[in-house]
C-alpha cells in the first residue's frame, strides 16, 4: 500500500507538483492542500487528524514558519530544498524580462547562493521579508525602482503579479521530483519500523537493569553518578553500553528531550569541566551519568530551539566529541534515542577533524534516514562502488562529499582542504573517470544520499562491533 504524503502547498507549487506527478510513475500517494500564507500551523491543527498522512512535505514560507514555531508532530516534516540549480534555472528564465532581478525569500535572504549568479549577465538583488505587509511594501518599492523581474516562492509570485511585475517560481521540477522519488523509496520500509524497534529493545534490554537504587533529585540540575555496587562483568558491560538514566517525575513540565553521548579526548576532568560550563546556563536542565571519559546526558527544555542553541556551546570545546539525538516530546522509552545518540557519536568521530558534534535534528540529512536505520533497510551503495578498492578511496570520497556539499565549487573545496585548486581538479577528474560526470542534478542528489547512507552503515557497523564485544563478556 503506497505511503500517504501531505504536501502543504500554494497554487504555484501545486501546479509544478501536479506536472511532476503526471509525468512520473511509482510516486507516493500524495494529497496536496493549498494553504494561505501564515496559516500553516492552524491548518495542521485543524485538518491533520482527518487526512492522516505518514509524512508532510512543504517549502518556502510554510516550512520556515513551521520550523520557527512551537508546532510538534510525531510525523516527519520535510522541506522542499532550495538548490543552486533551482536558483540558476530561475535566474536564466527571469533574465528574459530584463537585467535587474530581485530574489525574495521569507525569513532570510539567499545571499549564500550569490555565487550561482555572480557570473551571469545582469544585476541580482537579494531580499528577505517577514510578513505580508513587509512583502507588499518591498515589492512596491522595487516596482518604483524599476525592477525587471522577481524570483520567489508562490506567495511572492502571486504578489508580484498584483504589482504587474514579471515573476519566476523559485522551485524547479527537478528538486520536487527528487524529494518525491526519495520519499517513495524511504517510506517503503515504514511498516517494519515498529517490529524492528521491538527487536532492538528486546536485544538491549533482555538483561534486567532494575538493580539501581531509587534516585532522588533536587528541583534543578539533577546529577546522577553510577552507584558503586558490585556487578558481574557482563552486567557492567551492558550498563556501559546503555547508560540507563531514569527521568525524574519533576521533568514532566519540560516537553522536549534530547539524548547526548559525550566523550573527551582529555579524560573525565575535561569532560566534567565541559558539563559544568553547560550547567552554568540556566535556560534548561539536564541530568547526566559519567564513566571514565564518557557521559550520557538528558537535556530538558520548554522550547525545542533552546536545546539546539545550548548545544552550540559545545562547539567551542575542541577536545569534546558529542553525538546528540533528535529532539522528542516523549520522555518515555529512551532506547531509540540512546541508540540515535550513539550513531551520532560515531558520525562525529568520522568527521571529528571538521566538526566535533553531530546533531540529528530536523535540519540534518541523516534525520530522514533514521527510520531506515531502525528498520535495517538502508539502501545499497551502487553509484559509489567504482571509487572503492583504490589506494586513495578515502580521499576521493572526502573530495566528492565536499564538492557535492559546496555546489561543485573547486575553490571552496581547495580552501577547505588547504590544497591548490589544481589538486582538487585532479581528484575531480579521477572521480569523474570512475563514476561519470557530475553535471546532472539528479545524479549529484543520489550520490550525496549514498554518501550519507555510507556514513550511517559505517557508524552502525562500529556500534554493532561494540555491542557484540559487550555482550560477549562473561
Amino acid at each position: 500500500m503506497p505511503s500517504k504524503v501531505l504536501i502543504l502547498s500554494h497554487p504555484k507549487l501545486t501546479n509544478v507538483v501536479q506536472q511532476v506527478m503526471d509525468s512520473t510513475e511509482q510516486l507516493p500517494d500524495v494529497t496536496i492542500r493549498d494553504v494561505h500564507f501564515g496559516h500553516v500551523v492552524d491548518y495542521l491543527n485543524d485538518h491533520l487528524h482527518t487526512i492522516q498522512p505518514q509524512m508532510i512535505i512543504t517549502g518556502g514560507a510554510h516550512w520556515t514558519m513551521l520550523d520557527k514555531s512551537a508546532y510538534q508532530s510525531t510525523l516527519p516534516i520535510l522541506p522542499i530544498p532550495i538548490t543552486r540549480y533551482d536558483l540558476l534555472q530561475a535566474a536564466l528564465q527571469a533574465r528574459q524580462f530584463g537585467p535587474r532581478i530581485a530574489v525574495i525569500h521569507y525569513g532570510e535572504d539567499l545571499q549564500r547562493y550569490q555565487d550561482v549568479v555572480q557570473h551571469l549577465d545582469g544585476e541580482y538583488l537579494f531580499f528577505a521579508y517577514s510578513s505580508k505587509n513587509d512583502a507588499a511594501a518591498l515589492l512596491a518599492s522595487l516596482k518604483q525602482a524599476g525592477i525587471d523581474a522577481i524570483i520567489g516562492s508562490g506567495f511572492i509570485c502571486t504578489l508580484a503579479n498584483q504589482f504587474e511585475i514579471p515573476s519566476v517560481f523559485l522551485h524547479s521540477k527537478d528538486s520536487i521530483m527528487n524529494i518525491l522519488e526519495h520519499v517513495a523509496r524511504l517510506e517503503t520500509s515504514r511498516t517494519e519500523i515498529e517490529q524492528i524497534t521491538r527487536k532492538w529493545a528486546q536485544e538491549f534490554m533482555r538483561h534486567p537493569l532494575d538493580e539501581y537504587e531509587p534516585a532522588s533529585y533536587p528541583s534543578q540540575h539533577w546529577i546522577r553518578q553510577p552507584f558503586q555496587q558490585k556487578k558481574s562483568k557482563r552486567q557492567q558491560a551492558i550498563d556501559d553500553f546503555l547508560y540507563p538514566l531514569e527521568v525524574p517525575t519533576c521533568c514532566n513540565e519540560y516537553p522536549f528531550l534530547s539524548v547526548g553521548v559525550l566523550e573527551s579526548r582529555e579524560g573525565i576532568g575535561h569532560l566534567t569541566d565541559s558539563l559544568n560550563e553547560l550547567e552554568a546556563d540556566d535556560e534548561e536542565d539536564f541530568i547526566y551519568s559519567i564513566r571514565e571519559n564518557r557521559a550520557h546526558v538528558l537535556f530538558f527544555s520548554k522550547d525545542s530551539n533552546q536545546i539546539r542553541e545550548r548545544l552550540k556551546l559545545l562547539k567551542t570545546i575542541p577536545d569534546l566529541i558529542a553525538g546528540i539525538s533528535s529532539e522528542t516530546s516523549q520522555t518515555n522509552n529512551l532506547t531509540d534515542h540512546i541508540r540515535e545518540a550513539q550513531i551520532a557519536l560515531e558520525l562525529a568521530r568520522q568527521f571529528s577533524s571538521l566538526e566535533n558534534i553531530c546533531l540529528l535534528d530536523q535540519n540534518s540529512p541523516y534525520h530522514i534516514l533514521l527510520p531506515l536505520v531502525r528498520s535495517e533497510a538502508l539502501p545499497e551503495i551502487n553509484l559509489l562502488l567504482p571509487l572503492f578498492g583504490h589506494r586513495n578511496t578515502a580521499k576521493l570520497l572526502e573530495v566528492l562529499r565536499l564538492l557535492l556539499d559546496h555546489g561543485l565549487s573547486v575553490t571552496t573545496v581547495a580552501n577547505h582542504l588547504g590544497v591548490s585548486r589544481q589538486t582538487v581538479y585532479g581528484h575531480l577528474e579521477r572521480i569523474e573517470a570512475l563514476i561519470g560526470l557530475l553535471t546532472e542534478p539528479e545524479k549529484r542528489f543520489a550520490l550525496s544520499l549514498e554518501l550519507r547512507v555510507l556514513d550511517l552503515k559505517n557508524a552502525i557497523d562500529k556500534i554493532g562491533q561494540k555491542l557484540s564485544l559487550y555482550l560477549s563478556i562473561s
